[in-house]
């Protein structure tokens, strides 16, 4: 079959993504892949967002708003509204190459794949981003197996439609939605994995912004283990592992074997993000 004969729908959900928006839509509708749709989802942005939107006159672009504040939510209007054979998925501070629809869909069309994911790589490459890049990277080898990976990222994403619109996001999820789809969708398939397909990726850029990534990341984990805690899921995903006493017991002794291991730089950042991270946990079981 023809790469470009197969409809794919990409969904892009932004919330006050003003600063991104445009670069992201840009790199989106210039892709060697032809036969697609651009679903933008508004979800209830209180920026420039919808302006930038509307600037754009393209034929393949479908505007939606949503509401309910959630990506989630978000993501679901989007599947809602695609009429593509393949959804894919990335976000509004993303850039995404020229290739990226043809390489993330081909395992789908040409081959028996369901779902597939890409990497990312750092567009700011500040002290910040670097060392987020790193630990992403870091995190991605540990899922990795062979040409499979027990993770979803959403920022580069392909899916068969008849897959997702069975099974959606959780709306309720403000974060780490992600997770909670790779939980219920590795029941039925496994994730193809190509490391070398990467999106450029605006990393969390300060201090600030870096704690309270992390520390909604961390709540927004527990909340989802909660969810599926007498499902037995906790044992089998090591997302978990540091929801437990034993974890916080031994973090110290870790944090320690890391500055002695580390760049003081990377031990240092380290320490930022595993606190922030605990600290969501704590709040999420208070």
């Amino acid at each position: 079959m023809n790469n470009s004969k197969k409809k794919v729908s990409v969904i892009i959900p932004v919330y006050n993504g003003e600063k991104t928006l445009r670069q992201c839509l840009e790199s989106v509708l210039d892709q060697a892949y032809k036969n697609y749709e651009v679903i933008i989802v508004n979800n209830n942005s209180n920026d420039r967002t919808k302006e930038i939107i509307k600037s754009f006159k393209q034929k393949n672009i479908k505007y939606i708003f949503e509401e309910y504040i959630s990506r989630g939510a978000a993501r679901n209007a989007g599947i809602k509204a695609a009429t593509g054979k393949i959804i894919t998925m990335t976000d509004a501070d993303c850039i995404v190459p020229k290739n990226w629809l043809q390489k993330l869909t081909a395992p789908i069309i040409y081959g028996n794949e369901v779902a597939v994911i890409g990497s990312e790589k750092d567009l700011i490459k500040n002290y910040w981003t670097r060392n987020i890049q790193k630990a992403n990277e870091e995190f991605l080898k540990r899922t990795t197996e062979g040409r499979y990976i027990n993770h979803i990222d959403t920022k580069n994403f392909a899916i068969k439609s008849s897959t997702i619109k069975k099974i959606m996001f959780d709306a309720n999820l403000e974060n780490f939605e992600d997770l909670d789809l790779y939980l219920r969708l590795k029941k039925e398939t496994k994730i193809r994995f190509i490391p070398l397909l990467k999106v450029g990726h605006n990393h969390k850029s300060s201090f600030i912004k870096t704690i309270l990534s992390n520390f909604n990341k961390g709540f927004w984990t527990t909340k989802i283990y909660k969810k599926y805690k007498n499902s037995g899921f906790e044992k089998k995903h090591f997302m978990f592992e540091s929801i437990s006493l034993k974890n916080f017991f031994s973090f110290p002794i870790w944090l320690t074997l890391q500055f002695i291991k580390k760049p003081i730089g990377e031990s240092s950042f380290l320490l930022i993000s595993e606190l922030s991270w605990r600290l969501g946990i704590i709040w999420a079981l208070i």
